[in-house]
């Protein structure tokens, strides 16, 4: 074998059963290097979680027991003991509405959440979900003729239930909120809630969708909540094939709007 002047000799090159192994060892590697960060990915979203779950606990939690222990003491009159179970009452209300969302959530991401798409009237549903909430003041805006809803109709009204009930809880002064329905295209309604109320902080925006996410501002600092009612909406209407979102100036409202899929839609 012929060699340069002061080296070696030149080594043969590798066959192409060698190149063939040397690509799937390739290849394994980058799939494991994926997996690997894939795991990682999980392991921190579990570890926020937990996190976040363990501050929405404490709150309630510590009131409860605060108040438990108060309630024993024997100089408390009447009126001071109904203080404390009526702040009782609330907190487990709170743990409640927690734990349902949880739950919810969960069914929503493993498949569980039983879906039962059916044709329902939308605006009867509206008006039978805001009865629960008589008697706030509403003003309606339907369109003259709306198709029927091809959905699952429990999980469109849990949608409706959320956005009634921020709007109102975000409009302190007691300001009449809006409701509407139009045809957006052909197969398609999109629903809208409107409140004038506190409205959303432009920097918050982005992350309102997230689990356990809640604004800060000295405006709602009175204002409890979980942080996963709008997570659980986007799950549930995207669920049924529509899309969420929204629009606010922060002072002066917001407005919440989906869509939903009509029997024609669902036919085609």
């Amino acid at each position: 074998m012929s060699q340069f002047p002061g080296a070696g000799p030149i080594p043969p090159l590798p066959s192409p059963t060698d190149i063939a192994l040397s690509c799937e060892d390739d290849t394994l590697a980058q799939a494991l290097v994926r997996e690997n960060q894939s795991l990682r990915d999980q392991i921190a979203h579990h570890t926020q979680l937990m996190q976040l779950l363990t501050h929405q606990l404490a709150t309630p939690l510590t009131t409860l027991s605060g108040s438990v222990h108060l309630l024993a003491e024997p100089e408390l009159d009447t009126e001071q003991q109904h203080e404390f179970l009526t702040m009782v009452q609330q907190q487990i209300r709170r743990l409640q509405e927690l734990l349902n969302d949880l739950v919810a959530l969960q069914d929503l991401e493993t498949g569980k959440l039983d879906t039962q798409p059916v044709s329902f009237c939308l605006k009867q549903l509206v008006l039978e979900t805001m009865q629960d909430f008589a008697p706030y003041p509403a003003k309606y805006h339907f369109a003259t003729e709306i198709p029927d809803i091809w959905g699952d109709r429990w999980q469109v009204s849990q949608v409706l239930t959320n956005l009634f009930s921020n709007a109102i809880k975000y409009s302190p002064d007691g300001h009449y909120i809006e409701i509407g329905a139009t045809l957006a295209q052909p197969g398609w309604v999109e629903v809208w809630v409107k409140d004038h109320g506190l409205g959303i902080p432009a920097a918050d925006q982005p992350h309102l969708f997230q689990r356990f996410y809640r604004v800060k501002h000295r405006d709602r600092q009175h204002i409890t909540g979980t942080g996963l009612g709008l997570s659980l909406c986007k799950l549930l209407v995207e669920n049924q094939g529509g899309q969420l979102s929204f629009e606010s100036t922060h002072g002066q409202g917001s407005r919440f709007y989906f869509t939903l899929p009509t029997v024609d839609h669902a036919d085609r």
